[in-house]
């Protein structure tokens, strides 16, 4: 993990993500004045990001989060179109646009490929997650440009870990029904309590997608114990947002 302070933003990377390779990236802190509370649909929302990146703002590219599993292609025509749509990945294999997932709690997950090159940005909230969506965008970005998984690299920003993470079971028994691996990530805590592991649920699918162990990173960062760095909307209620992003080189 580096920390990194640019012009009016603060932001945390993953050296073993772009160490030497042809893309950018980075997860945003609640330094600065990213993603106050309120709505975050103005071109203008993650303008410091597309900054850092050397790119306009509106090449800094987020969809409308909604806790599914549809993932949007962003190509370099079409990449206006998006914001706005429904979905809780991209997907792109375009230099010079940065995709990227709002965040305060929820899994973010970046995908690179190095060898097509072609990258992604996932939210996996539990839902999310036991829908199988960072299977589904590394099967989609297999799909839509050859990427090969044994060769994608996978960074995990910072997201809500188990010692502040306690479910019941409206989110237990999906989690059970979609994961035979459930109890590797789930500790009881008694009155029908458990304590979740998200992160290690989503690795899980990563290395069950075919990524090698060695190449799935993670901040190991607790957004909810590090409030000083971190929104948490299960620690504040209303709050703001860190953006996940990454980007080809142009």
């Amino acid at each position: 993990m580096v920390a990194e302070t640019g012009k009016n933003l603060n932001y945390l990377t993953i050296p073993a993500l772009d160490d030497g390779r042809s893309v950018r990236h980075l997860f945003t802190t609640r330094q600065g004045g990213l993603g106050e509370r309120g709505a975050f649909r103005s071109p203008d929302d993650w303008a410091p990001v597309a900054q850092a990146f050397g790119i306009a703002p509106d090449r800094v590219v987020t969809v409308h989060q909604v806790h599914g599993d549809e993932i949007v292609v962003v190509d370099a025509k079409g990449h206006r179109d998006v914001r706005g749509r429904q979905a809780d990945a991209l997907v792109t294999d375009a230099p010079g646009i940065a995709v990227g997932i709002e965040t305060a709690d929820c899994v973010p997950v970046l995908l690179f490929d190095p060898g097509t090159p072609a990258a992604g940005a996932v939210h996996a909230g539990w839902r999310s997650t036991v829908q199988n969506i960072v299977q589904k965008a590394v099967l989609r970005m297999q799909h839509q440009y050859g990427a090969d998984p044994s060769r994608m690299i996978a960074a995990i920003g910072p997201a809500i870990g188990p010692e502040c993470y306690e479910v019941d079971e409206p989110v237990m028994g999906p989690l059970r029904q979609a994961f035979p691996f459930w109890k590797d990530v789930a500790q009881a805590r008694g009155n029908g309590r458990w304590s979740l592991d998200l992160v290690k649920a989503n690795r899980l699918e990563l290395l069950a997608a075919g990524l090698k162990e060695r190449n799935v990173h993670s901040l190991g960062l607790c957004t909810s114990c590090r409030r000083d760095l971190f929104y948490s909307f299960r620690a504040e209620g209303r709050t703001g947002r860190m953006l996940s992003v990454i980007m080809i080189e142009p």
